[in-house]
């Protein structure tokens, strides 16, 4: 299981949680409401999602040492943002 905090232009950060062996992936918003749900995926999509998109716009939380994805709990730092001021 991977666990990814992908920032969001909107000063938001979305949890993504990946699993290989279950062929899951899961993304959750800031409020930690499902915003996505893919089940009965292959491994080498889920590898192949991982490789080619999360490690280019998200970071890598877990390292596979996550055992259950409520132990990390990503919270957004809200900062000032003159663009939406």
């Amino acid at each position: 299981m991977e666990i990814w905090a992908w920032i969001q232009p909107v000063d938001r950060i979305w949890k993504v949680i990946s699993d290989e062996e279950k062929g899951t992936l899961h993304v959750f918003n800031e409020k930690s409401e499902l915003v996505l749900e893919r089940n009965g995926m292959s491994k080498e999509e889920i590898t192949f999602i991982e490789e080619n998109f999360l490690q280019i716009v998200a970071t890598n939380l877990s390292g596979n040492k996550v055992s259950s994805p409520a132990v990390i709990d990503v919270i957004p730092v809200i900062e000032h943002n003159y663009m939406y001021a």
